[in-house]
């Protein structure tokens, strides 16, 4: 099954309204079939904002919200791989923004440590400018797929 885990996509850390529609998409198909949505904040000024104002896609009660003291969110939050394991979940889909300088990209590669298998949406995935990240390339040397948000089909 899969995860589809949203880093820093608060309206300040993900800028880019291309990408917004686009990830959109997927959010919306993974609601639809009662897939698993984990919503991360890296982001300390947002620990005390109410966790459905922590992302432009509004998360709701059936959303998994997380805050992560640091940009690796598999780090931060010790019982995440563990509790993603035992709810059969072997694929993470990941997107967002680098708003803590590489929360995206380390929690990706902390995600093919913890042993899931790991897709990077590349059109969804921007820095803090709102721009295409620039470690793709390293991300998929690593072992990530690197794909289109349109081309993902979600395993649910």
């Amino acid at each position: 099954m899969d995860a589809l885990l949203l880093i820093d996509t608060d309206d300040a850390s993900y800028p880019n309204d291309d990408a917004m529609e686009t990830l959109g998409d997927i959010v919306t198909r993974t609601r639809a079939v009662g897939g698993v949505l984990i919503f991360a904040s890296t982001k300390e000024s947002l620990a005390e904002t109410p966790d459905e104002e922590l992302s432009v896609f509004v998360p709701d009660e059936e959303d998994l919200v997380l805050r992560s003291e640091g940009p690796d969110v598999f780090d931060s939050i010790s019982d995440l791989a563990p509790g993603l394991h035992d709810m059969a979940v072997d694929r993470i889909v990941i997107a967002g923004a680098d708003a803590a300088p590489g929360a995206v990209y380390g929690s990706a590669m902390a995600a093919l440590v913890c042993n899931f298998d790991v897709i990077v949406l590349s059109d969804s995935t921007t820095d803090l400018k709102g721009e295409p990240v620039d470690w793709m390339d390293s991300a998929e040397e690593a072992g990530a797929m690197v794909k289109k948000t349109a081309d993902t089909w979600l395993r649910m």
